[in-house]
């Protein structure tokens, strides 16, 4: 096994490991799925073409739940800008 060092935004690395210890997942073992999943997509995508490009995900709904809140009186604003609207 090799070791890597990596330089990571403190708040950023903080947040994913209280995603990933719900489910069980230490930073390790979430780096290295993150790995074989360049490696399946990329790396496959390569073979049947030239240039390897990124293909986004299909969004699914709810994949944001507990990461993106928005606040109750978000629309409240909208007032502001309803001239421009």
């Amino acid at each position: 096994m090799d070791t890597i060092f990596v330089k990571v935004n403190g708040e950023l690395a903080a947040r994913a490991k209280s995603i990933f210890s719900r489910y069980g997942v230490d930073m390790e073992t979430a780096l290295n799925m993150y790995l074989m999943q360049v490696i399946s997509n990329v790396g496959a995508s390569s073979l049947r073409q030239e240039k390897a490009e990124y293909v986004r995900p299909p969004f699914q709904f709810g994949s944001l739940k507990g990461v993106l809140n928005i606040d109750d009186d978000f629309s409240d604003v909208l007032a502001d800008f309803k001239e421009y609207m």
